[in-house]
């Protein structure tokens, strides 16, 4: 128990003897007070919460030097604060009193009763009074829900694992004498807290675990009961729960992190991370606070060892990982307090200890493991011989190269400098001025050399061409060398006559071209002419039928006058040369050519047009006939959602409705968190099966983006041996991205690796080596499902009839013709095979929508987006949990509650899948907000059933959200299902198209054959059609 004070100089002893757990659950305390208010009467009640049974808190006011704190008195057992005088229009008379006026008091606590002055060593509670120059409303005049409630209320706070009790006041003393035959009662429905009926206190009656629930929502009714009804009012209030060091560190999966230190030798360079958790929540400020801070110690006792490593600690708080509440993620990562000398090699264990020091209990300590390897790195350049090119035009500054010494691109605090030395020093003064034609500089920081044009007479001199330079590469620390040659050769000029294509030719510098540059004749006759198209050094000699005294000096000049090699295509001899050429004529060494200029001619004169018009028409008019009695004997056709129950949707930045996802729903367990790299630092071990080299990639447009990934149309040449270019899409990272985001493309990779389905997007290699991470996938040229099924909605009997060109390109491309019920069953019979085949492979994908399923040509469904992050989506989609995304609409009830993915949990998504594909692209849930969706689903609510559904297909989809997972269809049932519902589609579509086409066929034969041109004769035959045979 805690010492009564005797002397002043015991102050500082008392409270390290007694108990400290005493606490107020809220930080203010607020009342108004009206003129009138008597003696005696309770303003408010200040709460204690206790930390055991045997403590008891004592209430004191402490001291003030206004004069207005003598007019209140605190009961030191209860916490009432009540009026010690009555409150007088006198109170006011003084002119420096307002109207209203405030009053800041404190009150203390402590386990046993002290005096006023000892405030400062006491827990403490602001309490702010309010005084009004006015008297209380009477009852008449009062709004009831005043008496119940105040305007503004702070929120209260219990610290987790502490005694239960009374934490608020909820009757307003002030007011209680306004309408004194009332009667005023407080209730709450919220476990574990309930009101005591005798005191209206609002009581938790139970211990609360923080990392169970960080806040309470709390929905207060008041009821008052007057002499001719009874009132309710209601009152949110939301109770923080705090937190204390109740849990141990640990580490989820791993403790040992290896390490190889080779080429990156710099003072700061980070290695590695090892990642430790703490359910409890980490304070940042005050910096000085020890509560859940964890402690750590080098355990090495090598002093080369100490001086030149160091652990860098970051943590973060993070809410997924933990079940929905704060918990905290440390990061440890080794770091070099100084650069590493090349010579240095050794390997060693590094141990490093963390000690929970708040922590009560054994395991409140974690050590971890760093294996350290250091390789030597040696200096030298990877060939003995270089060649360089450069023009003898060139001018001086140009630059013809560098050098660079083996890995020296990689190099991080390892300094090499570059110059040039004479091999033999005993040539001649004039020989020796030859080497001022090259210059060899460095830029800072850069561990190249530049070599350049340094004196352009010496560089065209005779005698200076063709020298062996040797440079000299020199580590600064440890002043290791390695040398090398190099030899200049001049840049070899093309014959112009080799060129075919006019921008090539006119681009390109040519042997005898006056100018520097090729000139292009262009050929305006048909068959063979002597004016043929071709690329020449100057037309004003070349080719003029005669070779001669300059052209014969060397033949590549003018082979149009001067070749006697074999001529291919069109053309007329002379003994030399070519005198008639078709189309355009180009030379080699070997032989020359004469081809078809490659112009677009005329293919449809105007009968053709004609005919072809004729024919688009007539086609035209069949299909809208056969639209019609389509519709009329298919019901089921779905038609899109009204637009007020759709909401926001956001469309990548793009210029056609092709949307493609190039991020991923962040999917944090704390199985794949032990595997974070830094992206700086991490280094992709080399799939040689999977490797694509980058040279052969171009990369194109942007088909989609978020904040952190990206992916772009691009062409890959020789693909799987395959000649020529292929399109592709390529993953891959902005630059801001982190090393969670390149962990979650890793794991794609990782994964589409092992896939290979018709209905699975397909991966065709990586480049993962000299450069950012980029995966290669096929291609789909529509794009997302649910932007393809949206863009269906305008294909339509109104569309099609506003817009002849549209029509006729959906009548072109089969793929984008109007969707039938057929389809969309075929859409999702894909889909579910796909799925079948991840379930059979063990795989969950955990964010299965149509967002992320592909469209590829021929309709061909694709499931895709297995790893990479998606940044950002649209926010009625996607609720925000802590960084990352949560598709909330999508996601099985036992995934949101228990964070549970099984196959199982995929089926309940495909079955919101479903719902997208019959309602078009509709957004799931219309109307109802992420946040609500959670108690919906726990009392059963599904959404009902769209419009123009099948019964069949909309009991489909309520198996797959069965609360039981294991009471929901398999894949495999579900796709038999939809093979059942197909083939029934497919055999009434069939019906109605041939019936459409026979009475087309016999309506056409019959005004051709009797001239039925009378449109009531064609309107009558039309009706009989349709009620007599169709309808049948």
């Amino acid at each position: 128990m805690m010492k009564r004070i005797k002397n002043p100089c015991d102050i500082s002893c008392v409270f390290w003897t007694g108990s400290l757990g005493l606490y107020f659950p809220q930080r203010l305390y607020t009342e108004s007070i009206y003129v009138g208010q008597p003696q005696g009467s309770p303003v408010l009640q200040v709460h204690s919460m206790r930390e055991s049974t045997t403590e008891r808190p004592y209430f004191t006011l402490c001291s003030h030097r206004d004069t207005y704190a003598s007019w209140f008195h605190m009961d030191e057992a209860t916490g009432v604060l009540s009026m010690n005088k009555t409150l007088e229009w006198s109170d006011f008379s003084s002119s420096s009193v307002r109207s209203v006026k405030d009053l800041n008091l404190k009150v203390g606590v402590s386990p046993m009763p002290l005096q006023k002055q000892l405030c400062p060593f006491l827990s403490t509670v602001e309490v702010k009074l309010m005084f009004i120059n006015d008297t209380a409303p009477s009852c008449g005049q009062v709004e009831l829900k005043t008496l119940c409630f105040p305007d503004k209320v702070s929120k209260p706070h219990i610290t987790e694992n502490r005694m239960p009790g009374a934490l608020r006041q909820l009757r307003r003393f002030t007011r209680m004498n306004i309408c004194p035959n009332y009667t005023i009662s407080y209730g709450v429905e919220a476990a574990p807290f309930a009101v005591d009926g005798s005191t209206s206190e609002l009581v938790v009656t139970a211990y609360v675990d923080r990392e169970e629930m960080e806040s309470y929502h709390l929905d207060l009714v008041c009821i008052i009961r007057t002499e001719e009804k009874l009132e309710k009012f209601f009152s949110s209030l939301h109770v923080d729960i705090y937190d204390e060091d109740d849990n141990p560190p640990f580490v989820n999966g791993t403790d040992t992190e290896d390490i190889k230190i080779e080429f990156n030798r710099s003072e700061g360079t980070v290695y590695g991370t090892l990642f430790v958790y703490d359910r409890d929540t980490t304070p940042v400020y005050p910096t000085n606070q020890i509560e859940n801070k964890l402690e750590g110690t080098l355990m090495a006792n090598d002093s080369w060892i100490k001086n030149t490593f160091t652990i860098e600690h970051k943590f973060r708080e993070e809410r997924a990982i933990f079940g929905n509440v704060r918990g905290t993620v440390h990061e440890y990562k080794l770091k070099l307090s100084q650069n590493l000398s090349v010579t240095e090699q050794r390997s060693f264990q590094l141990d490093y200890l963390l000690n929970d020091t708040t922590f009560p209990g054994p395991e409140g300590t974690v050590l971890l493991h760093f294996n350290v390897t250091i390789l030597p790195v040696s200096i030298h350049f990877s060939n003995v011989t270089y060649f360089f090119t450069v023009s003898l035009k060139a001018t001086t500054y140009s630059q013809i190269g560098s050098v660079c010494v083996d890995n020296c691109l990689k190099f991080k605090g390892i300094d090499v400098t570059y110059q040039f030395e004479i091999a033999d020093r005993n040539i001649s003064a004039d020989a020796q001025s030859c080497y001022r034609a090259v210059g060899l500089t460095q830029n800072p920081n850069e561990k190249t050399g530049v070599l350049y044009v340094n004196d352009t007479e010496v560089l065209r001199r005779p005698q200076c061409q063709e020298l062996q330079y040797i440079v000299i590469a020199e580590e600064q620390q440890n002043k290791f060398q390695a040398k090398t040659q190099f030899f200049l050769t001049d840049c070899p000029v093309l014959a112009c006559a080799e060129k075919r294509q006019r921008g090539e030719c006119e681009a390109s510098r040519g042997l005898a071209a006056p100018t520097g540059r090729c000139q292009w004749r262009q050929s305006r006759d048909t068959g063979i002419s002597p004016n043929y198209s071709t690329c020449s050094p100057d037309l004003r000699t070349c080719p003029d039928g005669y070779c001669d005294a300059i052209e014969s000096k060397n033949i590549s000049i003018c082979p149009q006058d001067c070749s006697s090699q074999p001529v291919i295509g069109g053309y007329e001899r002379e003994l030399y040369g070519i005198r008639a050429g078709h189309g355009t004529c180009y030379c080699f060494p070997e032989r020359c050519f004469c081809e078809k200029d490659e112009l677009k001619m005329a293919i449809c004169e105007d009968m053709c047009k004609t005919i072809i018009a004729t024919g688009v028409l007539l086609s035209i008019v069949s299909i809208i006939l056969s639209w019609y009695f389509i519709h009329r004997y298919q019901k089921s056709t779905p038609k899109p959602p009204i637009a007020s129950a759709e909401m926001t949707f956001r469309r990548p930045a793009q210029s056609y409705p092709i949307s493609y996802s190039a991020n991923n729903v962040r999917r944090a367990s704390l199985d794949s968190m032990e595997n974070q790299v830094a992206i700086e630092t991490f280094k992709i071990p080399e799939d040689p099966k999977w490797e694509f080299p980058r040279k052969n990639l171009v990369l194109g447009k942007t088909l989609g983006e978020g904040e952190f990934g990206k992916v772009v149309k691009a062409t890959a040449f020789r693909l799987k041996g395959k000649a020529g270019y292929t399109t592709v899409a390529v993953k891959m990272l902005k630059e801001n991205a982190s090393h969670s985001e390149l962990r979650d493309l890793l794991s794609e990779f990782t994964l589409l690796k092992q896939v290979n389905h018709p209905h699975v997007i397909k991966m065709y290699g990586a480049c993962s080596q000299d450069g950012p991470l980029y995966l290669i996938v096929e291609y789909a040229k529509y794009g997302s499902l649910r932007n393809f099924l949206r863009e269906s909605r305008k294909v339509g009997p109104s569309y099609m009839g506003n817009d002849a060109n549209r029509n006729s390109s959906y009548l072109e491309n089969p793929d984008e013709r109007a969707l039938t019920m057929g389809d969309l069953i075929s859409f999702a019979w894909q889909i579910s095979r796909g799925m079948q085949y991840l379930a059979e492979m063990k795989l969950v994908h955990r964010d299965l929508a149509a967002r992320n399923v592909l469209v590829a040509e021929g309709r061909k469904m694709k499931i895709s987006d297995f790893g990479l992050s998606r940044d950002v989506y649209e926010e009625d989609s996607y609720v925000k949990r802590s960084k990352g995304r949560i598709p909330v609409k999508w996601m099985a009830i036992e995934s949101l509650f228990d964070h549970i993915y099984t196959t199982q949990s995929d089926v309940w998504s495909f079955g919101v899948l479903l719902w997208e594909i019959v309602t078009l692209g509709g957004n799931p849930y219309p109307g109802i907000a992420p946040e609500r969706l959670f108690n919906l689903l726990k009392t059963g609510y599904r959404m009902e059933k769209p419009e123009n559904c099948t019964d069949e297909m909309y009991n489909l989809m309520l198996r797959c959200w069965k609360q039981e997972p294991d009471k929901r269809p398999t894949f495999s049932d579900i796709s038999k299902e939809l093979e059942k519902m197909m083939v029934k589609s497919r055999a009434k579509w069939k019906l109605a198209y041939f019936l459409s086409f026979l009475f087309f066929s016999v309506s056409c034969c019959i005004i051709v054959e009797n001239k039925l041109y009378d449109r009531r004769k064609f309107m009558i035959l039309t009706h009989f059609f349709y009620h007599k045979i169709l309808r049948k």
